[in-house]
């Protein structure tokens, strides 16, 4: 079976470093982008397209999510019902009459959260790389934003903006679908109070 391995106390010196990092380098290397790029124009488009695309987004993003969910099950589930159980007879053991148990309570609570952290992380990196692999094949969340010609150009500028939208879009379908529904209705109750306010007026 698999054991959950001890907690370390993580060096908290060693994150800020890496965040430094890697903000300085990401604006060192955007400042020498812009040597080569020039500003992009955006489509015109009407509120019900922009909609309809969200709505597929969110069509796809909930596929992710129930693949991800029915691969790890199998694998992951059966620990932590193993965990959830030890928990359980940690926590009754006081009421049995055995000796307080707040030590082993909460060890398991730690190992319980650690592996819960864990089946997340797990969970986020497999749907992160489906939804780039599915946004690299094509669909695309910011392009549907630009209009191509105004990138045509210049062959650096649309390699990296294609990069960086199947990074995005990855990352949105890796996120819940829920997310994506909330933005749905936002944009339709725009679209319900534009409507209200034609009728108003007419």
């Amino acid at each position: 079976m698999y054991q959950v391995a001890h907690r370390i106390v993580p060096n908290t010196a060693w994150p800020a470093l890496s965040i430094r990092s890697i903000t300085i380098a990401v604006a060192a290397i955007c400042v020498v982008l812009t040597l080569w790029t020039r500003p992009m124009s955006f489509k015109e488009f009407p509120m019900e397209s922009l909609v309809g695309f969200i709505a597929k987004l969110w069509a796809i993003a909930f596929f992710v999510e129930r693949f991800v969910e029915v691969l790890l099950t199998p694998w992951r589930d059966p620990e932590r019902r193993r965990m959830t159980a030890r928990l359980k007879q940690a926590k009754a053991k006081p009421e049995n009459g055995q000796p307080d148990s707040v030590g082993e309570i909460s060890n398991c609570e730690n190992e319980l959260c650690e592996y819960k952290g864990q089946t997340m992380q797990i969970a986020f990196l497999v749907a992160l790389a489906l939804g780039m692999t599915i946004s690299a094949f094509g669909l695309r969340g910011l392009e549907f934003f630009v209009d191509p010609n105004s990138m045509r150009t210049s062959s650096v500028q649309m390699f990296v903006f294609r990069g960086l939208d199947v990074l995005v879009t990855g990352a949105l379908l890796a996120g819940k679908a829920e997310g994506l529904h909330k933005m749905i209705s936002v944009f339709t109750s725009q679209l319900d109070k534009a409507a209200e306010r034609v009728k108003s007026a007419a």
